[in-house]
C-alpha cells in the first residue's frame, strides 16, 4: 500500500458559505427596505444562487495525491491518474487570485483539476515538489 502524501476533502455547507448568503440576505432585505423595486432585487438574488445550492445539498468533494497516483472525486467527475503519465503541472494564477492547476501529460493531453477540489496551492506544490515533478507557474493569466 503507498502512503498518501496529501489528502484534502471539502464540502459545499461550510463557514464561509453560510456567512456570504447570510450578508447577501440582509443586503438584499436592506435594498428592498430602502425601496429599490423587485425586480432589481430579483436579478441581484440570482448571484447568490450558486451558493445557496452550496448551502443546500452540501456536495462533498475529495483529493488525494499518494506516491503513485493523483485521484479525486467531486459532485460531477472523478479521476485516478497514475504520477508516471504526468510530465510537469501548471499553476496558473488568475487576475481574481484564483489559481488553476493543469497536469499536462507525456502524451500532451492537459488534465485541469477541478477547483472545490483543490487543496492549498503551497502544500500541492510541495507535495508535487517532493515527488519531483516539475511545477510550472503562470503568473496573472486572463483565462
Amino acid at each position: 500500500m503507498t502512503e498518501t502524501l496529501l489528502s484534502h476533502t471539502a464540502q459545499g455547507r461550510n463557514r464561509r458559505s453560510l456567512i456570504v448568503l447570510a450578508l447577501t440576505i440582509i443586503a438584499l432585505g436592506g435594498l428592498l427596505f430602502a425601496g429599490t423595486h423587485w425586480a432589481i432585487v430579483a436579478f441581484l438574488s440570482l448571484f447568490a444562487l450558486p451558493t445557496l445550492v452550496d448551502v443546500l445539498f452540501n456536495p462533498q468533494a475529495s483529493f488525494a495525491l499518494t506516491e503513485d497516483e493523483v485521484r479525486w472525486k467531486n459532485a460531477t467527475q472523478e479521476a485516478d491518474i497514475a504520477l508516471g503519465k504526468i510530465q510537469s503541472i501548471q499553476i496558473a494564477t488568475r487576475l481574481n487570485v484564483a489559481f488553476r492547476i493543469t497536469l499536462v501529460m507525456y502524451d500532451g493531453a492537459k488534465v485541469r483539476i477541478p477547483q472545490d477540489v483543490l487543496p492549498p496551492r503551497a502544500e500541492l506544490e510541495a507535495a508535487f515538489n517532493h515527488l519531483s515533478i516539475p511545477v510550472n507557474r503562470d503568473r496573472l493569466r486572463l483565462i
